[in-house]
């Protein structure tokens, strides 16, 4: 099965078009900044950070509702499942090779907007200064991590790609900050939780709830929606 997923994932046209996308994005600045020559590099450095930390989340999430959600609508999930025991362990297949895709995919392309942004500094005659830059990257990664394992899961239980990448940035970016609303209730949600585990790797901002608690609940956040998903794709009727 590891096979099989490794060969979609490089013959598929998804992956590399949403790889190319985020390098792409990443190298506009460094080329447009060697071409101004500014004084610093303190712009070059906000638009690399302000890139990753939009975009990455953004294709991270129509990646993970891709993995399985694409399958569900081209119809080819009957062709790999031969009976259903082997059900979860093509969804612990597909999580583990995905999981391993994105985070060569993101480590690829940020890296190449290091060296392009290094390389635009020593242009005009500028370094870079890394303090707090990698952290930020870093915890932006995660978030990435944390926002495609929702669209994966949800792609299971919607038995669609669009309705994951759509559930899975609303429960993140709209109704999780809606919630926040609602102290008691809005602090355990998965989206805040995760921006506490991100502010933690960053070291910038406040945490609303400890680390360890944080962690702890997002883990198990993600863990009864895995449970749900797996039980439902168990029992579905593919």
């Amino acid at each position: 099965m590891i096979r099989t997923e490794l060969f979609k994932l490089r013959t598929h046209r998804t992956p590399w078009v949403l790889l190319a996308i985020l390098i792409a994005s990443l190298l506009i600045a460094p080329i447009y900044f060697a071409i101004k020559s500014p004084d610093d590099t303190t712009g070059l450095m906000d638009a690399y950070i302000g890139v990753s930390g939009i975009l990455t989340p953004l294709l991270a999430t129509v990646f993970g509702g891709w993995m399985i959600g694409h399958e569900y609508r081209q119809g080819t999930l009957r062709r790999v499942l031969g009976n259903d025991a082997r059900r979860g362990r093509l969804i612990a297949t597909k999580a583990a090779t995905g999981l391993v895709a994105l985070i060569a995919g993101v480590s690829i392309a940020v890296g190449v907007g290091a060296l392009a942004s290094l390389a635009s500094a020593a242009s005009f005659g500028e370094t870079i200064v890394w303090d707090g830059v990698l952290r930020s990257v870093l915890s932006d990664g995660f978030f990435a991590l944390v926002i495609a394992s929702i669209a994966f899961i949800l792609s299971i239980l919607l038995r669609s790609d669009t309705y994951a990448m759509l559930g899975a940035l609303g429960v993140m970016i709209i109704v999780g900050p809606l919630l926040t609303l609602i102290p008691a209730v809005g602090k355990y949600t998965p989206s805040a939780l995760a921006n506490d585990v991100t502010s933690w790797i960053s070291g910038t901002g406040e945490l609303v709830v400890s680390i360890v608690p944080a962690s702890l609940g997002l883990l198990a956040s993600i863990g009864v929606l895995t449970a749900a998903a797996t039980a439902t794709f168990q029992r579905s009727d593919i």
